[in-house]
């Protein structure tokens, strides 16, 4: 923003770029990793973001970064659908959700590692500096990733004849558990983008704090709602081993997570201290954080055979939600001059989550 002379509203648009890339191709790469497995397409989507990652310095323009940012989403489309191809292929009932849990904890991860690690960059080498080491960071990780991810069986995996047939598009969309998940985890991306966005944002406008402290503070949130996640993952497994029903395992942990997450946030309205702050901030991700295996691991048990695009109807709501959240608080933020307002939204929102969620998602299989 500094560098470029942008406001809230320019950063916002160039923030939903990279989701409007993310939402378009969510569907068809949940396709090809249900067709044709997570080991190719995985590689390439990630050969596709880290090389737009690397290139994003080079474009000044709104438009021309915009468009950049754009095509890291398309690149980034195919992660979870082909994590959840895995999922459904590899891992036993009884241990999706910590499968899940796990794997979905590698976002915090980054989290935990990139806010301090780019505040660092940022300090010794300026911002251009963060896009290229993340790039090359993941043209690393495809060698790793090919070199250990183990080949899909043939009869077992992409080369099934099951993905081969005709895909249940109707079920997939109008199945009332369909579409109470997916509206549901629009509800539980919206905060969850909002501050994986805009947290930095927010602690330097509203609690002031240094770069340096704003990436320590923007790092804890993430750090509590990775090791929640796999608390999460391992309780919903450890219930139904103990012979609890897959609805109260999986549906439990979502009403209680999307609840209190929701209502913490609105605590936020009356801390002035920027500590305090930041200990709610983290506690309501962590409680966010408990819901978060419960969607993937649902999609799953949902629909087993099409767990790619499921998921990826799924996760497309979820980011119009990102690309709501990175915009709209672009926009209000501009128009208000008050953080209040962008708050109150996300709770409000995180709320209905549960609303939705309550008479419309079932645990069993829909197809």
């Amino acid at each position: 923003m500094a560098a470029y002379g942008w406001n809230e509203t320019r950063m916002g648009l160039v923030f939903s770029a990279f989701f409007a890339g993310y939402v378009l191709f969510m569907i068809p790469t949940g396709i090809l990793a249900d067709r044709y497995g997570a080991r190719k397409v995985l590689a390439s989507g990630v050969a596709g973001w880290s090389l737009f990652t690397f290139l994003t310095p080079f474009f000044s323009g709104i438009w021309t970064m915009s468009l950049c940012r754009f095509l890291v989403g398309t690149g980034q489309g195919v992660n979870f659908p082909s994590i959840s191809n895995v999922v459904a292929r590899r891992v036993p009932l009884a241990h999706r959700a910590k499968a899940q849990g796990f794997t979905l904890s590698g976002i915090t991860v980054g989290s935990v590692l990139g806010f301090p690690l780019g505040s660092w960059i940022i300090r010794v080498w300026g911002w251009p500096a963060i896009f290229y080491v993340f790039g090359l960071l993941g043209i690393v990780w495809i060698f790793l990733w090919l070199r250990f991810a183990q080949p899909d069986a043939p009869g077992s995996a992409a080369s099934s004849d099951h993905v081969r047939a005709p895909i249940p598009w109707k079920p997939l969309f109008t199945h009332p558990s369909s579409i109470g998940l997916t509206l549901s985890y629009f509800c539980h991306n919206y905060a969850s983008y909002l501050f994986l966005v805009w947290l930095p944002t927010y602690l330097i406008q509203v609690h002031h704090f240094s770069l340096a402290g704003t990436g320590v503070g923007a790092a804890i949130p993430a750090l509590a709602a990775g090791v929640f996640m796999n608390v999460s993952g391992w309780l919903s497994d450890h219930l139904i081993r103990r012979g609890v029903s897959r609805e109260i395992s999986r549906k439990l942990l979502l009403y209680l997570g999307m609840g209190v997450s929701g209502l913490l946030l609105l605590g936020l309205l009356w801390i002035e201290n920027a500590y305090l702050a930041v200990a709610l901030v983290t506690v309501s991700s962590a409680f966010k954080a408990v819901s978060t295996p419960v969607y993937w691991t649902l999609a799953v048990d949902m629909a087993p055979r099409h767990s790619g695009i499921l998921s990826s109807i799924m996760n497309t709501s979820g980011n119009v939600a990102g690309f709501s959240a990175s915009a709209v608080t672009g926009w209000m933020l501009t128009y208000y001059a008050s953080w209040d307002p962008v708050l109150i939204v996300a709770s409000g929102i995180t709320l209905m989550g549960v609303v939705v969620a309550v008479p419309t998602i079932r645990s069993s299989e829909i197809l």
